[in-house]
């Protein structure tokens, strides 16, 4: 006995002469008209995309963390300008990474700049808290005791034309964050310029929160005026130069005026030697030619 519709035989186990039809997926799907034949198979893609497209978001929901937002509304975070920022640390120490995830470029890691002896610059000028050349401001300062901003009399740079004094800048309390309150300082070059050696001064205090950074995050600006027009940046770690003038690097000049601002990201709680730690914010030195 023949399935009349499939075509499948099988002998039956209980008598020679007789044939039962065994049904089967196959045996169906040959029963079907062309047009239902067609409808199926369109199903049968629709269905596998699907399961595809699913099994995509799945793997990329637990393998993709979602990227955490760096800075404040308007802020460059580090790294800045397509690069890492330099950090400035003790030669010879194993620093952890900078604000923002990326590995620092290390003094060692970089070709020396050349001294301000051997190079001829048309325009060297410190400025800062107390300095009568260069450009000064301070963005977000509030007074709050050792909560927030205050004015050091002494420790800073103390030679012409400086007076010694500088700035205890409040941190944001994340080391990725910033807060809103920066310093700034600025040169005015006029044209031709086309690069500036910059100098930190770190200063010195009786209480080492007051020069705590570590880092202090400084950006360089085209416009001292906007802090959107940061185009590269470094770091110094404060507590290890305490009381010395660090030469960062040449950086390149974009316009008539050569900037940099300090922001305030940073922790200031949690361990010991981190509660109320500010940045403090003295004299910077542009040597350009």
């Amino acid at each position: 006995m023949v399935c009349p519709r499939c075509g499948s035989v099988e002998r039956s186990p209980h008598g020679s002469g007789s044939w039962i039809a065994q049904e089967t997926f196959m045996g169906r799907v040959s029963t079907l008209t062309r047009r239902r034949k067609a409808l199926l198979a369109a199903g049968v893609v629709v269905a596998v995309g699907g399961l595809a497209a699913a099994a995509s978001l799945l793997a990329e929901g637990v393998g993709g963390a979602r990227p955490e937002a760096v800075g404040r509304a308007g802020a460059v975070p580090a790294p800045v300008g397509g690069g890492a920022p330099t950090r400035i640390g003790q030669a010879g120490t194993d620093e952890t990474e900078p604000p923002g995830g990326t590995d620092p470029v290390e003094p060692g890691d970089v070709t020396p700049e050349p001294s301000a002896t051997t190079v001829s610059y048309r325009f060297t000028a410190w400025a800062g808290p107390g300095c009568t050349t260069g450009a000064y401001m301070e963005n977000g300062r509030f007074e709050n005791g050792d909560a927030g901003w205050y004015t050091v009399e002494s420790g800073g740079f103390g030679e012409s034309p400086c007076d010694g004094r500088f700035s205890a800048l409040p941190m944001s309390g994340s080391p990725d964050q910033d807060r809103g309150s920066s310093a700034v300082w600025s040169w005015y070059l006029g044209d031709g310029f086309r690069e500036c050696a910059l100098t930190v001064f770190v200063p010195r205090s009786v209480r080492d929160s007051d020069v705590a950074g570590a880092p202090s995050v400084y950006r360089v600006l085209s416009d001292p005026r906007d802090t959107d027009s940061a185009y590269t940046g470094f770091a110094v770690r404060q507590p290890e130069h305490r009381g010395t003038a660090v030469d960062v690097r040449s950086y390149p000049v974009k316009g008539d005026t050569f900037a940099v601002q300090l922001v305030d990201r940073g922790r200031d709680w949690g361990d010991a030697e981190l509660v109320g730690a500010h940045h403090a914010a003295a004299q910077l030195k542009a040597s350009c030619r």
